[in-house]
């Protein structure tokens, strides 16, 4: 088993958009978020590797995710405690399934050979805690199966 945290604001896996231009020999062009999405990844493939993440090649993979998104402004009162308007769970973009497709691209070739390894899935996205050690990021746990 390896557990690791990702410090930083949880990215999700962009939707590639395509698009025709006329009068070129391939007229279909792929445009996709990379400039955001490339770091975050970089960021969970190195979390990994520190953590002493070994290669799983055959087996099944448990993956387990806890996205800790950071609060709006709008959510504190001016004294930083937690508004009782403020809800208790993350219900807004970025989409979770997304946010699990970035981290299972990131873990390709560092944790598991391929993501079609990974046989289960245990993911939320929840607020970081206020006034606690916990940032933003991610808690991420692999188990081979």
């Amino acid at each position: 088993m390896t557990e690791f945290f990702v410090p930083g604001v949880p990215v999700p896996k962009g939707s590639a958009k395509a698009f025709m231009r006329k009068g070129m020999r391939f007229p279909v062009v792929i445009q996709d978020n990379a400039d955001k999405q490339k770091p975050w990844a970089s960021m969970i493939g190195y979390a990994a590797q520190q953590a002493g993440a070994q290669l799983i090649q055959s087996d099944s993979v448990d993956l387990r995710l806890t996205f800790y998104m950071p609060r709006p402004k709008s959510h504190l009162r001016k004294d930083g405690t937690l508004r009782p308007s403020a809800p208790a769970t993350h219900t807004t973009k970025p989409d979770l399934d997304k946010l699990i497709r970035c981290c299972k691209d990131a873990l390709k070739g560092v944790c598991y050979v391929d993501d079609s390894q990974v046989n289960t899935v245990h993911a939320h996205k929840t607020y970081q805690e206020q006034h606690s050690e916990n940032r933003t990021g991610a808690w991420i746990r692999l188990q081979a199966c």
